[in-house]
């Protein structure tokens, strides 16, 4: 008998304990969807505006590598006898020359003789001026008169050296020593004659020298300097 009450005892404590353990795991079970239940996310409405993209800049461009030629302004317009200004002389003397072969490029001191209308004749000498001028002349026992001294040796004959496309020529008035522009062909008309305009000014053709510039084997200045 004691042994059965200490059995039913037993069983009695047994199904307390299931009972307990059984009310336990269901509180806890209703714990658990009572938290899962509260952390379950909001779903996102599907009619929310998305934000249009972000404009995009057009790509730059390079400008072009070949850049169009430069084009030089157009040559000013001269008519016959234009004024233009004096030569610009030397300070100290005007180039050597050789006595043969081709003329260097150089300004030079040259005496015109005619000859044909874009191939002048012409002698080349060499001048000097400020103290070179005296200088020269104390050597070769002469003075330096009005600040120009010529060497009549050496000198040098040249009837085949052309004028440039577009040289610039001028000639020098004896009375009012003024300078003014003609082409090289109203350059031998002067000198054969008298020009071919009635308002050409008095004194154009006096055999003044003449400063000649010379670039590649062209004349492309021809100036005449008005001397006393």
């Amino acid at each position: 008998m004691k042994f059965q009450r200490i059995a039913i005892a037993s069983l009695v404590l047994a199904a307390a304990g299931l009972t307990a353990c059984s009310s336990t795991a269901k509180n806890t079970a209703a714990g658990s969807t009572s938290v899962t239940g509260s952390t379950t996310p909001d779903v996102v409405s599907s009619t929310q505006t998305t934000p249009p993209p972000a404009a995009t800049n057009p790509p730059a461009t390079n400008p072009p590598e070949t850049q169009p030629p430069a084009t030089n302004p157009p040559a000013p317009t001269r008519n016959l006898y234009d004024q233009v200004e004096s030569p610009n002389v030397p300070g100290g003397h005007t180039d050597p020359f050789a006595s043969s072969g081709v003329l260097g490029n150089g300004v030079y001191w040259v005496q015109y003789n005619g000859g044909e209308t874009f191939t002048p004749d012409i002698t080349v000498y060499q001048a000097f001026f400020g103290q070179e001028c005296i200088d020269q002349a104390t050597a070769a026992g002469d003075e330096c008169l009005n600040d120009i001294f010529v060497l009549d040796s050496p000198s040098r004959d040249i009837a085949d050296l052309p004028f440039a496309d577009g040289v610039h020529l001028t000639i020098a008035a004896s009375d009012t020593q003024l300078s003014y522009w003609i082409t090289p062909d109203e350059l031998r008309t002067i000198r054969a004659s008298s020009p071919s305009v009635d308002n050409a000014p008095d004194g154009v053709f006096v055999p003044f020298p003449f400063l000649m510039t010379v670039e590649n084997g062209k004349i492309t200045k021809f100036e005449q300097v008005w001397t006393p």
